[in-house]
């Protein structure tokens, strides 16, 4: 198990209402999900796509997004707030959506790391 205690993240989203006051945060090779339910790893070569979408999530279906991309789980208040869609290659849910502090700029950091392997 690598230890990842000392490495610096790339980008730390700020805890706020819109957030749950989750953490979320950006490395190299991965993005951290914390909150009070512990920590989610997405490593950064399951990253399939990264977008900041408009608020509520249900509809993107009349958006031209598909079925599956609408019942995304939603990590704090997406329905409310623009917001980041992030599509995995891996895990139950393959379409997440958060609400960092700064949806532009955790998206554009995102897609640096995209396809890195571990």
């Amino acid at each position: 198990m690598q230890d990842y205690s000392i490495e610096q993240p790339l980008y730390v989203s700020a805890r706020s209402f819109r957030n749950l006051w989750q953490e979320y945060r950006i490395y190299t090779d991965r993005i951290e999900l914390k909150s009070c339910f512990g920590r989610k790893v997405i490593r950064a070569g399951d990253i399939l796509d990264v977008e900041v979408r408009p608020r509520v999530v249900i509809g993107d279906l009349f958006r031209g997004k598909g079925f599956k991309e609408s019942l995304a789980l939603k990590l704090d208040l997406a329905d409310l707030f623009p917001h980041v869609a992030i599509h995995r290659s891996s895990g139950w849910f393959k379409h997440l959506r958060i609400t960092p502090d700064d949806p532009d700029t955790f998206a554009r950091i995102c897609k640096s790391i995209m396809g890195k392997a571990d």
